[in-house]
């Protein structure tokens, strides 16, 4: 069943607000917003917290637009003109979204070490030195160890004329990179913006948390149902917060993790059985067959390697994550096959000058004026033509796919580690073609596909079906995205940097550097076995996807064969079960309705811990304290 929000599209008067109201009460807005979250989520993820921005939906932002939604009567009342409407609070959520989607876990937070990493940790006994430094570009990275001791060690300050002139030009260049690079990313999400949400109708779960916030926020806070959720989630993350610093403190135990030590059942590792209320929440927002999918190839994923321990098979097991890379190709490939009519018209349209649509001409021209500038950059970094290509159009064929299955599916997270375009290619052509001063680049390059969980590109597609819900003009849209993504880019990398001179802070992204040392020094031949791997990820998602197609009773989604496996979702697989579980029996209870009432429960647990877990974070910038963390 297709998720159609009780919502009606917002009452507020389609007139376009005044062009300066829109500079002010969204862009400016939005941009503060944006400076005071990342600030939040790069103190708190490096220092007092681990994880913040693995999920779909970031607790911060959630945080942040709840405290806005119960705020903005009382400033109605008090400042008649001057209030946010609900249409411009939306538009500000979709680009703090985008910008806490930077500065998040897998973006920045890896593309900084990059910068600095080799020059600090390189030493006489490695001999990165001797091996790479001369392949690395002098204005992409810093080898000074004298401008990096504060860097690695904090107690600094990063404003001092002789670190800032040092790290200028590599923040300019990256932050250039990562502006062009989103903006490549919103191209294409405009290109395909009507064939997944008008012609396929995608049901993107997602969108409901903020069109209920944002949308229909007076009836959602009257729904007692809600503060239910509410209380449950919120007072048991209270309580584990308190056991965490006061461990007298009792806490409710509905964490447990079950092992098994006989063969072959020890293959499935570890088979947590961890209740989060967020994520029985998410489970509940997803459609029946999706949720059902989702479980059921956790489970499938475990099976496997059970099977593969008891006929003595173990290094297929090793090979899971490129099956799910191949996985996640196909889901991009066949993503693109479907909506090839639709591409085809719109690029006839625009280059026999047909097109009334300036976005689409914006987009067409834009895609292709991007894509030349980042080969460019690349040419003068010292990366052949070639394998830029291949690098950047592997990437995003799978920046597709993680946008499809998050418009599809809404999972709770999605990852993939390990699966990075250079990594494919030498897997098909070994380390020899590439040679050492194309992988010295591609390695500079690893932070874009550290773990394709908290990143833009979903949600500037998840904005336009916001959009839809709230009567945005979707050319302001557009400009408040391109906005976010400069504001946010140059928040985040400039943060990060300052912050790490000032703190100690985690390490990331050293073995990045071993890896390219083994790979220079003792080059890889063409890996046949991942190759299978990944033909067969990508063979059977083409499967699951005819099977869905050709039989209606067919319950299993290629989308859950590809995110069903992965660190975060091994935690959160039983809470998903328990939302499909909840969901299958009100419906069959009680039908459509039964589920419409209990809809405000799920929120309310999604609210609930996500609000209780950005509380203890915020509460350890602070105090400058570790903090319970609210994920794993």
């Amino acid at each position: 069943m297709h998720m159609h929000h009780r919502v009606s599209p917002t009452t507020e008067s389609d007139q376009k607000p005044s062009t300066s109201r829109f500079f002010f009460g969204t862009l400016v807005f939005g941009s503060v917003l944006i400076v005071l979250t990342c600030y939040w989520i790069i103190s708190a993820e490096n220092r007092v917290v681990w994880e913040l921005t693995d999920f779909s939906i970031f607790p911060t932002v959630l945080f942040a637009f709840f405290l806005l939604a119960v705020l903005t009567p009382l400033l109605k009342k008090a400042f008649k003109g001057f209030a946010p409407t609900s249409r411009e609070l939306a538009m500000t959520y979709v680009m703090v979204s985008v910008a806490t989607a930077l500065a998040g876990h897998d973006i920045v937070r890896q593309l900084v070490p990059m910068i600095a990493n080799a020059g600090w940790f390189a030493t006489p006994e490695n001999e990165w030195a001797d091996i790479f430094f001369r392949f690395m570009p002098t204005w992409l990275t810093i080898t000074d160890r004298g401008i990096l001791q504060g860097y690695f060690e904090g107690d600094d300050t990063f404003w001092q004329q002789q670190y800032m002139e040092a790290w200028l030009w590599p923040i300019v260049a990256w932050s250039g990179l990562v502006i062009v690079l989103l903006f490549m990313m919103l191209c294409v999400n405009i290109i395909i913006r009507r064939q997944w949400i008008d012609h396929e109708k995608l049901s993107y779960p997602l969108t409901t948390l903020p069109v209920e916030l944002l949308g229909n926020t007076s009836a959602l806070f009257r729904n007692r149902l809600i503060w239910l959720g509410f209380g449950i989630a919120f007072g048991l993350e209270i309580l584990a917060g308190l056991n965490y610093l006061f461990p007298v403190i009792p806490s409710l135990k509905i964490k447990y993790q079950l092992y098994f030590s006989d063969r072959p059942w020890n293959a499935v590792g570890r088979l947590p059985i961890y209740v989060y209320p967020f994520a029985i929440g998410f489970g509940y927002l997803m459609p029946l067959d999706l949720s059902l999918s989702f479980w059921f190839f956790y489970l499938f994923w475990g099976a496997q390697r059970v099977f593969f321990s008891a006929i003595g098979w173990t290094t297929a097991i090793g090979l899971q994550t490129e099956q799910r890379g191949g996985a996640w190709l196909g889901i991009g490939v066949l993503a693109l096959i479907t909506s090839r009519k639709h591409v085809w018209g719109i690029l006839r349209d625009v280059f026999s000058f047909k097109s009334k649509d300036g976005l689409y001409r914006l987009a067409v021209f834009g895609l292709i004026i991007s894509m030349g500038i980042v080969l460019v950059f690349w040419y003068f970094a010292g990366l052949s033509p070639w394998v830029a290509l291949g690098y950047f159009s592997i990437y995003l064929i799978l920046c597709i796919a993680m946008t499809r299955m998050r418009a599809e599916l809404g999972p709770p997270t999605h990852e993939l580690h390990g699966m990075h375009p250079d990594r494919i290619m030498l897997l098909f052509g070994g380390s020899r073609p590439l040679g050492a001063q194309n992988l010295t680049n591609t390695t500079l390059l690893s932070w874009l596909a550290y773990g394709y969980r908290c990143h833009p590109m979903p949600h500037q597609l998840e904005a336009f079906k916001i959009g839809r819900h709230f009567r945005f003009h979707e050319n302001r849209l557009v400009v408040a995205l391109i906005v976010a993504s400069i504001v946010g880019t140059i928040v985040s990398i400039v943060g990060h940097i300052a912050l790490y001179y000032e703190y100690r802070f985690a390490r990331w992204g050293v073995g990045e550097f071993n890896r390219l040392q083994s790979w220079i020094i003792s080059p890889r031949a063409p890996n046949f076995a991942a190759v299978q791997h990944i033909a067969f990820g990508f063979l059977f998602t083409g499967v699951l996807t005819f099977l869905k197609r050709q039989f209606l009773w067919w319950p299993f989604y290629p989308v859950g064969y590809a995110v069903g496996n992965g660190w975060a979702i091994g935690w959160m697989w039983f809470s998903i079960f328990l939302g499909w579980l909840f969901k299958q029996l009100l419906f069959t209870a009680g039908g459509v309705r039964a589920y419409r009432q209990a809809l405000p429960l799920f929120l309310g647990f999604v609210f609930g811990q996500f609000l209780a877990g950005s509380f203890w974070s915020l509460l350890g910038v602070v105090l400058n304290k570790n903090m319970y963390t609210l994920f794993p």
